[in-house]
């Protein structure tokens, strides 16, 4: 009977997956053309009044989300997975029902207004938010919940881009930090599902554009680690310029509601310095269809990409646009826009990868290695995922995705090679991802795929009672009956005069036989001498497993140089407190601590 049960909530479980699946697709459509809608009326400025019109339509754009992301939904600011990170982790899975539908508005009125970031940020934590709301009207457990906001990112992220295994592999490496048993299947499924309704409306072709690379010999594979190692350098470059950039911007002094506008207005002037640049630095522009013609800088950057991988983009273009979509990236987000970072990284990525193909190409002497280099843009198209890797720390969803969304397979070892140096490298100098490290500056620190005993964070100096109530060692019972009216103690430390700990009195101890002359028994003689003595630093887990094994209630904290001398006291009422602590510490921490299932209660008639 309980097999059966569990069969058919895991059946509900991959049905509603599959659910989440389809409005995913059917949302990563509508916010493509949202956003093309809102662009079309906004490019129309700029074809007005002039290239000066680049610069006036992102800080209108900024007015605009201002008044939805800090007036209505303040989770759609910036790029939306660190938040998903945050319900997963610390709330459950639980996302507001608002969020989705806002983030939706905002993210399209950012892109649409030539604000310079992704589409699948918004796209990941709108499906995340789909995922959430279908769980709570089904009144789903908390980890069928997590299960499905991870489906919800995954299927959002593997629309965008048509990639199925890489958007589950997103959410199963960014979100979850590891495979997660039988919830596994759900976020495979949703994605899939996904990708199917995305290319049913909008066809099934990949995401970039680019020839099919092959290297021209193995002597090429050192460039790629090479490249690996630059673009592990270069991904901690871009996130810590990411949020310096986002510091400088906070620190200005202007209502908070003009703070977007002004990122919009240093994007715009950005991008009227890059429409100056684009011939002497050899940008040949040829519009993507579906795609507006915004500057290189603006927008998720499409276009320009797809030109670099077709070798239409100069090295001197290449590595001035990609220093210049750090910083309009940087100002778009940092200021309070709302898209995602992925586009931009992978933007970077084309960009430092596709100068660094041109100059192995052109410094590399063709006597010594003729024909080593014949395809200097497939450095484009690895560096896209290298400089992921080491940005996102998601090295798996990287080398799948990149082969997903180019329709490329053949690449595999200069990925794997590439991809594997700039995640150590970065990993190296910088613990965090670009997701966690915003949560990190906000004091809360993810810790994936780790489940932490709760206890052994806390340290009896933290929990002790550092003054208890303690016990002369001539006392009578009666006066000690006296203390227990009083304090409703039942364990006692007994003390000298110099607080040196003499023995540990319980109330069970006052209840003997009285003595043969009549007189009352003194706490010496009840004692017990023999008691647990527990250093300070010592963790509360290793405190309770010797009170386990000793069979006793309490423990006396000594002093460590003078073992005879009390600093505190413990029983076993204060373990609980420790617990309550540690789990309360560990949350803000987002440490993610193993759920505890409910007690099965019994109704008494």
């Amino acid at each position: 009977m309980i097999e059966r049960d569990t069969m058919k909530r895991q059946i509900l479980l991959y049905s509603v997956g599959a659910l989440v699946g389809v409005v995913s697709g059917l949302t990563a459509v509508v916010l493509r053309y949202l956003i093309l809608i809102i662009g079309s009326v906004f490019v129309v400025i700029p074809q007005i009044i002039g290239p000066w019109g680049w610069v006036l339509i992102p800080a209108l754009g900024g007015c605009f989300v201002s008044l939805i992301v800090l007036k209505y939904a303040p989770e759609a600011k910036g790029h939306g997975v660190p938040e998903v990170m945050v319900s997963y982790a610390l709330r459950g899975g639980q996302i507001r029902m608002r969020v989705p539908l806002l983030k939706s508005i905002a993210s399209a009125i950012t892109i649409g207004s030539g604000g310079s970031c992704g589409r699948e940020g918004p796209i990941a934590q709108i499906g995340a938010g789909i995922g959430s709301t279908l769980s709570s009207l089904l009144k789903f457990n908390k980890r069928e919940t997590k299960t499905l906001v991870v489906a919800g990112l995954s299927s959002g992220i593997a629309a965008t881009f048509n990639a199925p295994l890489g958007g589950a592999l997103f959410g199963i490496e960014v979100i979850a930090g590891g495979i997660i048993g039988f919830a596994l299947l759900p976020v495979i499924l949703a994605s899939v599902v996904a990708v199917a309704v995305s290319q049913a409306i909008l066809g099934a072709a990949p995401s970039f554009i680019a020839p099919a690379f092959e290297m021209g010999s193995l002597l090429e594979l050192p460039l790629f680690l090479i490249l690996g190692i630059i673009l592990g350098i270069a991904s901690v470059v871009w996130m810590r310029g990411f949020y310096f950039i986002e510091d400088l911007l906070e620190k200005i002094r202007v209502w908070r509601y003009a703070l977007p506008a002004i990122g919009g207005l240093l994007t715009g002037f950005v991008a009227l310095i890059v429409i100056f640049l684009n011939g002497p630095l050899g940008y040949d522009i040829i519009a993507d269809p579906g795609e507006l013609d915004y500057p290189a800088v603006m927008g998720v950057g499409y276009t320009f990409m797809n030109a670099a991988l077709a070798a239409r983009v100069g090295l001197a273009a290449l590595f001035t646009f990609g220093v210049f979509k750090i910083i309009t990236t940087a100002f778009t987000l940092g200021s309070g826009g709302s898209g995602g970072v992925f586009a931009p990284t992978l933007f970077i990525g084309v960009a430092f990868g596709g100068a660094m193909g041109w100059i192995f190409e052109a410094f590399l002497p063709a006597g010594i290695f003729p024909g080593i280099v014949p395809e200097p843009m497939i450095f484009a198209l690895v560096g896209m995922a290298a400089l992921f890797a080491g940005t996102a720390r998601a090295p798996i969803t990287c080398i799948v995705m990149i082969m997903e969304m180019t329709s490329d397979y053949f690449i595999i070892l200069p990925l794997m090679i590439a991809v594997s140096a700039s995640y150590l490298v970065s990993s190296l100098i910088e613990r965090e991802s670009i997701y966690t490290m915003k949560l990190v500056r906000r004091g809360i620190r993810i810790r994936q795929g780790s489940h932490i005993g709760a206890l052994h964070t806390i340290e009896v100096s933290q929990i002790m009672t550092k003054q208890p109530t303690t016990l002369s060692p001539l006392m009578k019972t009666s006066e000690v009956f006296d203390i227990i009216d009083k304090t409703h103690h039942t364990k006692f430390p007994v003390v000298d005069d110099f607080n040196n700990v003499l023995g540990i009195l319980i109330a069970e101890d006052l209840f003997h036989e009285p003595a043969e002359d009549g007189r009352e028994y003194t706490v010496q003689e009840l004692m017990n001498p023999n008691f647990l003595h527990l250093a300070p630093q010592c963790s509360m887990d290793s405190a309770l497993k010797e009170m386990i094994k000793r069979d006793e209630g309490h423990a006396v904290i000594a002093d460590p140089k003078n073992p005879r001398k009390m600093i505190g006291y413990i029983t076993k009422a204060d373990v609980l407190k420790a617990y309550e602590l540690s789990i309360l510490r560990l949350q803000k921490e987002g440490i993610d601590v193993e759920d505890i299932e409910p007690a099965d209660m019994i109704d008494v008639p």
